[in-house]
Parts: C-alpha cells; sequence; structure tokens
C-alpha cells in the first residue's frame, strides 16, 4: 500500500504540469476575451478517507490576465468573491485523470460561454483522485466513498464564501453525489458518518442551483431522512437528468450488492411525493430520445435539452422559453412516473 501511495505521489505533479498545459493550450487565445474568472481545485493531494483537518491540503490555481496559471490559495479565492459575479462549479466523474478534469472543465465552461456570451462568471474546475483502479466493482465502490468525502471537503469551501455569492454547480455522475452531500452538510446534516465543524456555515445564504447529470447517487438519497435529505433545503432549483438506456447506472444497484437501490440518474427521485414543498424544486429532464445508451459526459452534453439550461442554472440567463411553458406538468408527470416501478429496471 505504501509503494502504491508513494508512485501515485511521484506522478501527481506531472499529472498536474500536463493537465494544466492542456487546459491553458485549449483555451488561451479564447481566454483572452472571455470575461469568465477560471479557477482550478484540487483536492488530489489531501486526505482521500478522513477529510477533517484536510483542507489546508487543496491546492488551488488561478489563470491570471497573462494566461498563466499562478498557484495560489483559499483567501486569494476568497478575495475574488462577488455577489454581482456567479460562480459555477463543475465535478467530474469517476475515472477521470486531473488532466481529464481540466478538459472537461474547460469545455464545460466554453459550453456556457457560448450559452450566454458576455456574462461575467466565475468559473471552478473540481479535481478529485478519481483515477480508474484495479476491478470493476472495487473501482466503483471506491469512487463512491471518496465522492462522499469531496462533499466535506466542497461542504467547507461553500461554507467560507459570501453567503450572498449565487452558486450553481454541475455534477457528472459521482460528482453529482458531492454536490448534494455538501448542501446537506451545510444544513446541518450528517453525511458519511460527518458533520461541518460548527460555525463553519453561515445560517442564511443565496439558495443555490445544480445540474445533477447522469446522477450516481441513490434514487431515494433527497427524500426526508434520506442520505441527502436536507439537500433540497439550500436549493433554488435542481435539475436532475433521467435516461433509463443508460449503460453505466443500469448496474448501479449492483453496487450495493443483489436488491441495491437504483440511481437517481437512472429513474428521477425515488418517493418523489414524500418531498412535499421542495418537490417543487426539481426538474426531472428525461434525455433517452437525446442521449440513448450513453453514460459519457458529451453524450449528455450534446443534448440540446441539457445546454439550453446549463446557463439558467448556473445564474447566467433566464430559463429557456420552451422550459418556463412546460416545465411545471412536466416535472410533476415524471416524478409520477418515477414513483412507478419499471419493467425494464430490473
Amino acid at each position: 500500500m505504501r509503494e502504491i501511495r508513494w508512485k501515485q505521489a511521484m506522478r501527481a505533479p506531472v499529472a498536474v504540469a500536463v493537465g494544466l498545459a492542456a487546459f491553458l493550450a485549449a483555451g488561451a487565445c479564447a481566454a483572452a476575451q472571455s470575461p469568465h474568472d477560471i479557477w482550478l481545485i484540487s483536492t488530489r493531494s489531501a486526505p482521500w478517507s478522513n477529510p477533517v483537518g484536510g483542507e489546508d491540503r487543496i491546492v488551488y490555481w488561478h489563470l491570471d490576465a497573462d494566461k498563466n496559471w499562478e498557484q495560489t490559495d483559499l483567501d486569494a479565492f476568497l478575495a475574488t468573491d462577488d455577489p454581482a459575479v456567479p460562480t459555477c462549479i463543475y465535478i467530474h466523474g469517476n475515472r477521470t485523470t486531473h488532466g481529464g478534469a481540466v478538459r472537461e472543465g474547460w469545455s464545460v465552461s466554453q459550453k456556457l460561454k457560448r450559452e450566454a456570451p458576455d456574462r461575467p462568471l466565475r468559473f471552478v474546475t473540481w479535481s478529485w483522485p478519481a483515477n480508474q483502479i484495479r476491478g470493476i466493482r472495487q473501482d466503483v465502490q471506491v469512487k463512491a466513498y471518496r465522492s462522499d468525502v469531496q462533499a466535506y471537503y466542497l461542504a467547507y469551501l461553500l461554507g467560507r464564501m459570501n453567503p450572498e455569492v449565487r452558486v450553481g454547480m454541475i455534477g457528472y455522475s459521482f460528482g453529482a453525489r458531492t454536490i448534494t452531500g455538501a448542501l446537506h452538510l451545510l444544513a446541518g446534516g450528517r453525511f458519511a458518518g460527518r458533520t461541518l465543524p460548527e460555525g463553519t456555515a453561515p445560517v442564511e445564504r443565496t439558495p443555490a442551483r445544480a445540474v445533477l447529470v447522469a446522477a450516481a447517487m441513490s434514487a431515494h438519497w433527497l427524500s426526508p431522512g434520506g442520505a441527502n435529505g436536507l439537500a433540497l433545503s439550500l436549493a433554488d432549483r435542481v435539475l436532475v437528468t433521467r435516461n433509463r438506456y443508460d449503460p453505466v447506472l443500469q448496474y448501479y444497484p449492483r453496487m450495493y450488492g443483489r436488491g441495491g437501490p437504483h440511481a437517481l440518474g437512472y429513474t428521477g427521485p425515488a418517493r418523489s411525493s414524500q418531498l412535499g414543498e421542495q418537490r417543487e424544486k426539481v426538474e426531472i429532464l428525461p434525455v433517452e430520445r437525446y442521449v440513448g445508451s450513453n453514460h459519457a459526459l458529451q453524450g449528455y452534453l450534446r443534448s440540446s435539452l441539457v445546454r439550453s439550461r446549463l446557463a439558467w442554472y448556473a445564474f447566467l440567463e433566464p430559463p429557456p422559453a420552451e422550459a418556463d411553458a412546460t416545465k411545471g406538468d412536466a416535472t410533476k408527470a415524471d416524478a409520477r412516473e418515477a414513483d412507478t416501478p419499471n419493467r425494464d429496471d430490473s
């Protein structure tokens, strides 16, 4: 185990250098004209299992005006808090290297830029230790655990930010459970056996928005009493993509053994009728017709239904006109369908 950790530590600087170079090369020309303030936050050097006390090992990078990456710190990041400028945080999924995380983040930021050109935004790519490990089941179980640890780090960051800053988050696959776990912790809940230290999070904050793409988290977690049952109390709106053809989410129950729960991104919220007033905060977006048998991030982002909503959930633009006209009825219908067992789910 020590040898493996040592080798991972030795590779980390190389991965950082390659990832930052890829990010910069991909967007150097565009960055000069972009109103986006670009950040990269990496927890790959922070403790993977017990995050309490490991916050100081989170690494912060900022793309400066000369298009150079500068390693900085939490205080420098917090100094750029601006209630007039929304913050969007992208969190990747499993089997993603640091360089891959950086490339995905840049891709998402460019999609936001195209959807809402000339609108200022602080964009953050959140890079966490998700490199593939040997053994399919072991890989997903370990990464599920790590992504739950990430919820603590993310909640810590959000709790330190100016509570008036509007925050929109985009989580893909395991990244989705990091977002809802962080909101649950901020609301005073316990997640994965942990709570935030007293006084970490302000009592009142601007409600967050979130896009949960192909969410690899249990479908009942947002329900009252669920693992992330308090998350919606701190949310303004949450978009959940639903794809019953997703070939990866189809096997999500096997992570827990025989008879495990279905994934949120596969069925939508379970027992949605129990959400009460919080139910109106959840928009369920069926994407089977547009994404099909696909779990890749780009497969989802190619869908105009998903892309058209990104800017609004990032506090950049009003919601699409067609979503305004149909969102309420469609959400309720999809929620009722999610409550009904599907013969194809077994």
